[in-house]
């Protein structure tokens, strides 16, 4: 026998107050995850602590590893709100002892049953919060004995609190989002604001001297003497290039909206990277999985998004056996009681470099890039068309492990 499970109910009641207190004054969602798991598996000696929260915008109770994830993760477990166990725990409000209810066990279907077994989950609890479940805890078997109904009264007031202690760490977590979100539009409204105007400035006198360049040229005799003045004239139009790009970023062109089949678009769009991908022996691949394909929308600008989001992917890639993926779901966000509006979640994944956290913030800055040869408008760019096809882009990245764009649009 273990020597946490000769605990007497005092040392467990003093646990389950430290561990309470915890639940006030740790925000960060991570942090709270690993004391709290920690803390379970040594209070009531089990190896496996699982802890799923309801992800608004994917209908799932997906682990909170994944939801504070900055990569893809393969092979996820997840719960959704349609699964029985789930209508189970929001009519019953209470314990599944997993061992003690094989019939509710059975009633279950083959993928929930599997899941729990897999997680060799004992017992799941919910997180009841406004009288909705909002997230549930599996926690493994007990590696002396089954639970008691002291052991189970004790779970549910600290499981109670941690429910809230959940919700409210979630809510901070996606309130930084918010902020960090607003905070970057006011910064590139301004920035667009200073390069509308840098870019008029440049462009007239930069005429003149592709022009003058050009008169130059035809004068000259000396093979050298020519081949400089064109390596010139090549130069002014790079420049031109980028002061376009920044007129693009400025002053863009409002979306001709169609109705485009997004699917079809996104094969497309794979098509024309896959030769690349293939010279660096990258797995290309696209997950589609909602039944509609259609949106409302402007074909040739989420094209150039998504172009620039793959090549940027694949470029970040130096070496063999990497991959990029890009999965697509559907989701609903109900507005108001009348009206609910449907969107597509599209997260393009890779396994390159990673972006370090301290200038993460910066990457949709325009001119700021992280190659030699880039102009650090590509990102820019695709923000600005994102937003005015209604929708959001947000971009996480771990440094060695890869980065993940999450774009979100309105099928209308």
């Amino acid at each position: 026998m273990s020597d946490r499970s000769k605990n007497k109910p005092g040392d467990i009641n003093r646990f389950l107050s430290e561990l309470n207190e915890s639940f006030s004054i740790i925000t960060d969602l991570e942090q709270l995850k690993d004391n709290f798991s920690a803390r379970l598996k040594e209070i009531f000696n089990t190896k496996e602590i699982h802890i799923f929260l309801l992800n608004p915008d994917l209908s799932r109770f997906q682990p909170v590893e994944k939801i504070i994830s900055t990569t893809r993760a393969e092979n996820i477990s997840q719960f959704y709100v349609s699964d029985k166990l789930i209508f189970w725990l929001s009519v019953n409000k209470t314990f599944l002892v997993i061992d003690d209810n094989r019939e509710i066990f059975n009633f279950l279907s083959k993928p929930e049953q599997d899941l729990l077994h897999e997680l060799n989950v004992g017992l799941v609890y919910p997180f009841i919060v406004m009288n909705q479940v909002k997230g549930l805890v599996c926690i493994g078997k007990k590696a002396d004995k089954q639970y008691n109904l002291e052991e189970l009264h004790q779970l549910k007031v600290l499981l109670d609190q941690a429910g809230f202690a959940f919700e409210n760490a979630y809510h901070y977590h996606l309130q930084k989002e918010r902020t960090r979100r607003m905070y970057r539009a006011d910064r590139l409204a301004t920035l667009g604001e200073l390069a509308a105007g840098a870019a008029h400035e440049i462009r007239n006198p930069l005429t003149s001297i592709r022009s003058s360049m050009q008169y130059l040229k035809r004068r000259l005799k000396i093979p050298s003497d020519i081949e400089i003045a064109d390596d010139l004239i090549s130069e002014v139009d790079r420049i031109n290039e980028i002061i376009e790009g920044m007129l693009s970023f400025a002053k863009p062109q409002e979306p001709k909206k169609e109705s485009i089949n997004l699917k079809t678009l996104l094969n497309q769009s794979v098509q024309l990277v896959s030769n690349l991908a293939l010279k660096k022996g990258i797995i290309l691949e696209l997950f589609y999985h909602p039944h509609n394909e259609w949106i409302i929308a402007d074909l040739a600008q989420l094209k150039q998004v998504f172009l620039n989001i793959l090549m940027n992917a694949l470029q970040s890639i130096s070496i063999d056996k990497g991959s990029v993926l890009i999965e697509v779901n559907e989701v609903s966000g109900i507005q108001s009681t009348v009206n609910e509006n449907f969107f597509y979640i599209i997260e393009i994944t890779d396994t390159g470099k990673g972006i370090e956290p301290e200038i993460i913030d910066k990457i949709f800055d325009p001119f700021f890039t992280t190659r030699n040869d880039g102009t650090g408008l590509g990102l820019s760019i695709s923000y600005g068309i994102i937003s005015r096809h209604g929708g959001e882009i947000e971009l996480t990245s771990e440094p060695g492990k890869g980065t993940k764009v999450k774009i979100k649009l309105p099928m209308k």
